[in-house]
C-alpha cells in the first residue's frame, strides 16, 4: 500500500462533487495511473464508493488535516442522542408500551411480547373474550414493528361502523395515522390508487370484497395486514364424489391479502361458531395447508407452544397484583307494554312492512329485507323515530315516482329495478350484509328508498299507504298521552339502582337505533332536570371525542346511537339503559363493553327495555330470561358466549325475529317461543371440547410478565430524557416551544418544513399537526381528566420524528457525525475515550429479502484498562465542554475500537438472535410436517378408492383420480417451497456497523473544587459501600441483586426485591454512595438524580459513610422529594447533595429532620 492509501485509511473527508456529506474512508485501491477505487461508510453507516483521481483524493485529505475535528459537544450529545433514542427499543423490552399512551396489562403484554412480536413472520389468531382489549394489543404489536423499522405498509380491515374508531384509536394511543379508505377515494382516484398511496389504510371488509375494488387492492403488497371481526370471513366444505370449498366474497378478499402480507392478524372473540368445518376454514386464511383437518386443528391448537392461536377468557384475565380486571355486572329486563293505541300503530305498520317490503330474490331481495329490518327497528324505538320514517320515505319515494312518470319507459324500468337494491358504490350488495352491518348512512338509504315496487302505479299505492300510517301515528302522538315506553324509562330511572345519578355522583349511558329517538330522549331527560350530551355517527371522531370529555366533565346522561356507540369507552360511567335492544344478541355484549371493560371500578348496572307485547319485544324478553336461568352453568358467561351459545343451538335469532314479524300468528309466537326455550348451555361446552377450543384456553404467566415489567421500567428512555432531547433540538432548529402554567408544553406554530413532504418521517409517521395547544411526554399528565386532549409526544409521534430527521439532517451538514467532542467526567483522573456505534443485525424474511432483526447504541470506552462497554447514556453522566483541547482518536483507534465491537458485541448477539430465529422456524416447520402429511395421507387414500374403483370397471372415477394424483404433486411442490421459506427465516448474521463518533473525555480542570470534588469517590470505597448495603438488605429479609456493573443506564446500583403474603413483589431500587470520612456531602450523576424522581417512593439512596473503617449506613427513601437543599453542580452534569439532609431524613432519624422548605431544592 502506497502513502496516499495509508493516510486515507480510517480518515474522514468531504470528497466533493461525488458524496454531498463527509464520509469515512474504509478502503482505497488503485485500479489504473493515479485511479483510485475509494470505498467508503456515510454516516448512517451505509456503504458507498466512488473512482477519484490522486490528485482528488489528495486535496481532500490535505483539506480533512487543515481542519479541526473536534465540534461541539452540545451538538454531538444531541446526535448521538438522537440514535440512542431511535434505538432505544433494543434495551426497553416493552418500547411500544412505554412509547405509547396506554398501560399495559398483563395478559396484553404476553400476548404482544411472548406470543406475537418474537415471531419472524406472524400467523396469528387473537380469540380472546369481549372487552380483553385486542385492539390494544394490536396495536402495540403495530407500534413495535415500527419503532423497529420492520413494517411501514399496514392494512386494517374491520366491519363498516368500525373504521374510524380504529383510525381514532390508533391516532389517540398510538400516534399512527391510517386512511380510511372507501368508496369516495377510490371514485375520485387520480394517479395511483389509494391503496398504493397511502401505507396506513383502515377499510371496511365489505368495501375491500367488491370485485370492482379487491383487484386493485390484490396488487399491492402489505408489511402488516390486521382484521378485525375476522369469524365474519367465512367459508365451508360441499363434500361429495369431490370436495370443493365454498368462499364468501369477505373470505376471498381476506384470503387475498393474506398472501400479499408478511404479518397476518386476525382479531376475533367468536372464532368458532358451532361449525367443525368452518371454524377449520377460518383457522385456514393463516395458512390453509397448516390447517387442513378439524381433527389436525383440534390438537395444534391445543398444543402449549402454538404459534397460531391465542385464547383467554374474560375471568382470567388480571391485574399485576392478580386482582381481576372485570367488576360484577347486573343486567336487568325493563318490561312495558305498548298501549291499545301503540298496538294498533305497531300491527298497522307491521302489516304495511309485510306487504310491501315482502320476499324478494336475489340481490334485491336481500336489500328489501334489510330495509323491512330497518323499519320494523325503528318502529320499536318510538313513535317519533317510526313517524319521521314513515314521512321520509313517503316524501322520497313520491318523488321517485314523479321522476319515473318522466323518465322514458326504458330508462324508468331500470330505475325502477334499481329501488330494490342499494346504489352501486354501497358496501351492503350482497348477502353476506346482515342489519348489524350497517352505518347510519346506510340505514337512512335504506328506510327511505329501497322499495319492492315493480310498476309506478305500486310506488303510487305505496305513498298513500304511508301518508295513511303517517297520519296513524300522529293520531296515537296527540291524543294517546305519553309514549309507554317513555314512561317506562321515566320509572326506571327512580329506582334506587339511580340514586348516584340523581346526586351528581353517576353517569347513565343510554343507547338508542335511532337519532330521532336519541333527540326526543334528550328533550325529555333535560325537561326532567337532566344534564344530557348525544354522540351518533354524523359527529367526526374529534368531536365525538370532546363529547365523551364533556360527558365525563359535566354532563350527567350521554345519549348514543348504534353507531357511535362502537368507539367510545366510558370506564367512568357505570349505569346502562338499552332504550332499543338490538336483534343481534352479540351487539348487546358490545354496548355494554363500552362501560364494563377495563379500567371500571364501580358494579355496572345494565337495564334492557322490552315492550313484551310486541313480537320482537316477546322473543327479547323470553331470550334474556332463558339466558339469565342458565348463567349458573356458564359460569356467569352469558353475554361473552351468547353468540356461540345460540349458534351451537341451532338458533339464528335474528332470523328467528324477522321470520315471526313476516308472519305474527300467535302460533307462530309460541313456536318461536319454544325454540328459544330449548337453549341448552351444556351443548357449548361439549363443542368447545370437541374442537379443541377449551383446550387452547391459555392462562396469564403473571410471572413472566413481571419480569418484562421489571426489565421495561428499568431500562425504558426516561420521559425526563425525552423531554430535554426534544427541547434542545428545537431550540437549534427554530421551533418555539412554551412552558404552560399547567406545566404541559405548547407549540403555537409547526414551521412548513417540519411539515414537509420532503421529510420521510411525514411520509412514514404521517404530519405533524399545524399546532399544538397541548403537549406532554408524560402518560401520568396525559391520564388527568383536565388533560385528555393532551398530545402524547414521544420517539414514535409525527413531531418529533420530523424534528429529529429535520435535526440530523442540520448536524450532517456540519459534519458532526462521525466526528469528536470534548466532554468533563468529574469522576475521573485521567483522560479516556468513548466510542460510539450503532450495529444492526440483519435476518431474511419468507422472500428472501434483507430484513432488521436487533439494532442498538453500544458505548466502547477506551481507557488505561484497554477497552470496554460502557451505558448507551455515558453522554448523560459527562459534561460538554467546548473550551477543551484534546486529541481526537485516530484512524487506527477507532479501527481497533469498530473490530473490538463486532467480535465482543455483534457476533455473540447475531448468535443469540440467529438461535431465537431458529427455534421459531423450527417449530413451524414441525407442525408444516404434520399438517402437510396427514394432508398427504388423504390425498392417498382418496386416490387409492378412486383407482379401486377404476379397477372395478366403473371408468367415471378416472378424472378424479387424476385430479387427486395431481393435488398431490402441488402438495409436494408447494410442500419443497414452504420448508424453503421458512428455513430462511433462521438465516442471521451480523449487519452494518456505523461510527457515530468519539467523545474525548477529560478530567475536570479544578478537582479539588467543593463541587466537583463530591463526584470523585475511590473505587475502594464505592465497593466497600456496596457490600455494606447488600449485607444490610439480606439481614432484613430482601433478597438483593447488585446491577451496578450492567451498565445500563438504569441510575441505580441494586435491586431489592422482596415477596409480600399476597404473592406480589416489593423492590427497592438503591443508589449507593460511599465516603471515607464520617460525614460530608456526596454527588449524583443526573442520571441517578432522574431515577431518583422517576422511582418515587421505590428509590433508596443508601449513604455508607466511613465505608473503609467504621461503616455507618443512611437509608434515605424518596431522596427526591424528600431531601431540601440539592443543588445542580454549575461546573458539571450532577447534583451535590448536603450531608446535613442525608443525617436529617435517613430512615431512623425523622426526629431531628425539622420543617425544611422542599421548594428549595434547585434542578
Amino acid at each position: 500500500m502506497d502513502d496516499l492509501q495509508d493516510r486515507a485509511k480510517n480518515q474522514k473527508v468531504m470528497l466533493e462533487g461525488h458524496f454531498a456529506h463527509p464520509v469515512r474512508v474504509e478502503h482505497v485501491e488503485e485500479i489504473g495511473d493515479d485511479v483510485y477505487l475509494v470505498r467508503v461508510r456515510h454516516s448512517s453507516g451505509a456503504p458507498d464508493e466512488t473512482q477519484l483521481f490522486r490528485s482528488e483524493l489528495e486535496a481532500a485529505l490535505d483539506q480533512a488535516a487543515g481542519q479541526s475535528s473536534l465540534v461541539s459537544p452540545h451538538d454531538f450529545f444531541l446526535w448521538v442522542e438522537s440514535q440512542r433514542i431511535r434505538l432505544a427499543f433494543a434495551h426497553d423490552p416493552l418500547f411500544a408500551v412505554s412509547m405509547s399512551g396506554v398501560r399495559g396489562l398483563p395478559h396484553q403484554i404476553e400476548a404482544v411480547y411472548r406470543h406475537m412480536l418474537p415471531q419472524p413472520r406472524l400467523r396469528f389468531v387473537l380469540a380472546d373474550d369481549p372487552g380483553a382489549g385486542k385492539t390494544i394489543m394490536a396495536g402495540l404489536l403495530l407500534k413495535e414493528l415500527k419503532l423497529r423499522g420492520v413494517v411501514e405498509r399496514v392494512l386494517i380491515l374491520c366491519p363498516a361502523p368500525l373504521t374510524t374508531q380504529w383510525q381514532d384509536e390508533m391516532l389517540d394511543k398510538f400516534d399512527e395515522q391510517f386512511e380510511v379508505v372507501g368508496g369516495e377515494q377510490v371514485r375520485h382516484q387520480v394517479g395511483r390508487s389509494p391503496w398504493e398511496r397511502y401505507p396506513m389504510v383502515v377499510s371496511s371488509l365489505d368495501f375491500a370484497k367488491r370485485d370492482d375494488v379487491r383487484e386493485d387492492l390484490l396488487r399491492n403488497q402489505w408489511d402488516l395486514v390486521i382484521v378485525d371481526e375476522a369469524h365474519k370471513a367465512s367459508a365451508v366444505t360441499k363434500r361429495g364424489r369431490e370436495e370443493r370449498v365454498v368462499k364468501t366474497k369477505r373470505y376471498t378478499a381476506v384470503e387475498g391479502v393474506a398472501q400479499q402480507a408478511d404479518r397476518l392478524l386476525l382479531l376475533t372473540a367468536t372464532p368458532h361458531s358451532g361449525d367443525e368445518d368452518r371454524f377449520t376454514r377460518f383457522l385456514g386464511l393463516l395458512d390453509p395447508d397448516q390447517f387442513a383437518s378439524a381433527d389436525l386443528v383440534k390438537k395444534q391448537i391445543a398444543n402449549e407452544d402454538n404459534p397460531y392461536f391465542l385464547r383467554r377468557q374474560k375471568e382470567d384475565l388480571v391485574d399485576e397484583r392478580n386482582g381481576a380486571l372485570f367488576v360484577e355486572r347486573h343486567v336487568r329486563t325493563q318490561p312495558f307494554q305498548l298501549s291499545t293505541a301503540e298496538y294498533d300503530l305497531y300491527m298497522s305498520v307491521t302489516d304495511y312492512v309485510n306487504r310491501y317490503l315482502g320476499a324478494s330474490g336475489g340481490s334485491r331481495g336481500n336489500a328489501v329485507a334489510l330495509a323491512r329490518t330497518v323499519l320494523q327497528r325503528r318502529l320499536a324505538s318510538s313513535l317519533g323515530a317510526i313517524r319521521s320514517s314513515l314521512a321520509k320515505r313517503a316524501n322520497r319515494l313520491e318523488e321517485l315516482a314523479d321522476q319515473l312518470t318522466a323518465m322514458r319507459p326504458g330508462d324508468a324500468a331500470r330505475r325502477l329495478a334499481a329501488l330494490g337494491r342499494l346504489p352501486a358504490d354501497s358496501d351492503f350488495d350482497d348477502l353476506e350484509s346482515e342489519s348489524d352491518d350497517i352505518d347510519e348512512v346506510a340505514d337512512d338509504l335504506l328506510a327511505t328508498e329501497v322499495s319492492g315496487a315493480g310498476q309506478i302505479s305500486q310506488l303510487r299505492t305505496e305513498v298513500a299507504e304511508l301518508r295513511r300510517l303517517v297520519a296513524h301515528a300522529d293520531r296515537v302522538r296527540t291524543q294517546g298521552g305519553e309514549e309507554r315506553k317513555l314512561t317506562a324509562l321515566r320509572e326506571c330511572l327512580e329506582r334506587a339502582e339511580f340514586q348516584e345519578l340523581r346526586d351528581g355522583r353517576g353517569k347513565l349511558l343510554i343507547f338508542t337505533e335511532h337519532r330521532d329517538t336519541l333527540e326526543y330522549l334528550k328533550q325529555h331527560l333535560e325537561n326532567w332536570g337532566y344534564d344530557v350530551c348525544t354522540i351518533h355517527g354524523g359527529h367526526p371522531p374529534a368531536e365525538r371525542k370532546r363529547i365523551q370529555h364533556d360527558f365525563r366533565q359535566n354532563k350527567q346522561i350521554c345519549i348514543a346511537t348504534e353507531a357511535a356507540g362502537e368507539g367510545i369507552n366510558l370506564q367512568f360511567c357505570h349505569l346502562m339503559i338499552n332504550y332499543d335492544l338490538p336483534w343481534n344478541p352479540v351487539r348487546l355484549e358490545q354496548r355494554m363493553g363500552r362501560v364494563h371493560r377495563i379500567g371500571q371500578s364501580a358494579d355496572c348496572w345494565i337495564f334492557n327495555f322490552c315492550a313484551t307485547n310486541t313480537v320482537e319485544g316477546e322473543l327479547l324478553e323470553r331470550l334474556h330470561t332463558r339466558l339469565e336461568a342458565m348463567r349458573q352453568d356458564l359460569n356467569g358467561r352469558v353475554y361473552d358466549v351468547i353468540g356461540e351459545l345460540l349458534t351451537i343451538n341451532g338458533i339464528d335469532f335474528e332470523r328467528l325475529v324477522k321470520e315471526t314479524l313476516a308472519n305474527p300468528t300467535r302460533a307462530n309466537r309460541d313456536a318461536a317461543v319454544a325454540e328459544i326455550n330449548r337453549l341448552d348451555s351444556e351443548k357449548l361446552a361439549q363443542y368447545e371440547q370437541a374442537t379443541g377450543i377449551a383446550l387452547a384456553k391459555k392462562y396469564v404467566d403473571i410471572e413472566w410478565v413481571r419480569g418484562q415489567n421489571f426489565l421495561s421500567d428499568e431500562r425504558r428512555l426516561m420521559p425526563e430524557y425525552v423531554e430535554e432531547f426534544f427541547l434542545q433540538a428545537a431550540a437549534r432548529q427554530h421551533l418555539r416551544v412554551e412552558r404552560r402554567a399547567d406545566q404541559l408544553l405548547r407549540v403555537e406554530r409547526v414551521p412548513a418544513a417540519l411539515r414537509s413532504d420532503d421529510l420521510s418521517s411525514v411520509r412514514l409517521r404521517g404530519r405533524p399537526s399545524a399546532d399544538y395547544r397541548k403537549l406532554t411526554f408524560r402518560k401520568e399528565q396525559r391520564d388527568r381528566v383536565e388533560h385528555e386532549d393532551a398530545a402524547l409526544c414521544s420517539p414514535g409521534h409525527p413531531l418529533f420524528a420530523a424534528l429529529s430527521e429535520s435535526l440530523e439532517r442540520d448536524l450532517a451538514a456540519d459534519g458532526v457525525p462521525q466526528s469528536s467532542a470534548v466532554f468533563i467526567d468529574p469522576g475521573t483522573r485521567s483522560p479516556y475515550l468513548v466510542h460510539l456505534f450503532a450495529y444492526q443485525i440483519v435476518g431474511e424474511d419468507v422472500h428472501g429479502s434483507p430484513e432488521q432483526v436487533f439494532s442498538e447504541v453500544v458505548a466502547v470506552i477506551e481507557d488505561q484498562d484497554g477497552l470496554h462497554r460502557g451505558p448507551a447514556d455515558v453522554l448523560h453522566t459527562l459534561t460538554p465542554t467546548d473550551g477543551g483541547k484534546a486529541e481526537p482518536p485516530g484512524p487506527d483507534q477507532i479501527r481497533l475500537a469498530t473490530d473490538w465491537l463486532r467480535v465482543k458485541v455483534q457476533l455473540p448477539r447475531a448468535s443469540a438472535e440467529r438461535t431465537n430465529r431458529l427455534d421459531h422456524a423450527r417449530l413451524r416447520e414441525t407442525y408444516l410436517k404434520e399438517a402437510m402429511a396427514a394432508q398427504k395421507h388423504r390425498l392417498d387414500d382418496r386416490w387409492m378408492a378412486y383407482n379401486a374403483k377404476i379397477d372395478a370397471g366403473d371408468d367415471s372415477y378416472r378424472l378424479l383420480r387424476d385430479n387427486t394424483d395431481r393435488q398431490l404433486k402441488e402438495l409436494g411442490h408447494r410442500r419443497t417451497s414452504k420448508l424453503e421459506s421458512l428455513s430462511r427465516l433462521g438465516v442471521v448474521r451480523p449487519g452494518k456497523v456505523t461510527y457515530l463518533g468519539t467523545a474525548v473525555v477529560v478530567p475536570p480542570a479544578a478537582p479539588n473544587d467543593p463541587d466537583i470534588n463530591v463526584m470523585r469517590p475511590s473505587k475502594e470505597v464505592e465497593d466497600a459501600a456496596v457490600r455494606v448495603a447488600m449485607e444490610f438488605e439480606r439481614s432484613a429479609g430482601w433478597t438483593p441483586e447488585y446491577v451496578g456493573d450492567l451498565r445500563d443506564g438504569s441510575g441505580f446500583d441494586i435491586r431489592s426485591t422482596k415477596i409480600l403474603p399476597d404473592g406480589s413483589s416489593e423492590v427497592r431500587r438503591i443508589e449507593v454512595k460511599g465516603r471515607g470520612a464520617s460525614a460530608g456531602d456526596v454527588g449524583l450523576y443526573r442520571t441517578e438524580w432522574y431515577a431518583a424522581q422517576r422511582w418515587g417512593a421505590g428509590f433508596w439512596l443508601y449513604v455508607v459513610y466511613g465505608a473503609t473503617t467504621a461503616p455507618n449506613l443512611m437509608r434515605v427513601q424518596d431522596p427526591y422529594h424528600t431531601l431540601p437543599n440539592v443543588a445542580a453542580i454549575r461546573q458539571i452534569t450532577g447534583y451535590r447533595v448536603p450531608g446535613a439532609s442525608i443525617r436529617a431524613h435517613a430512615v431512623g432519624n425523622t426526629e431531628t429532620a425539622g420543617r425544611e422548605d422542599h421548594s428549595a431544592r434547585q434542578q
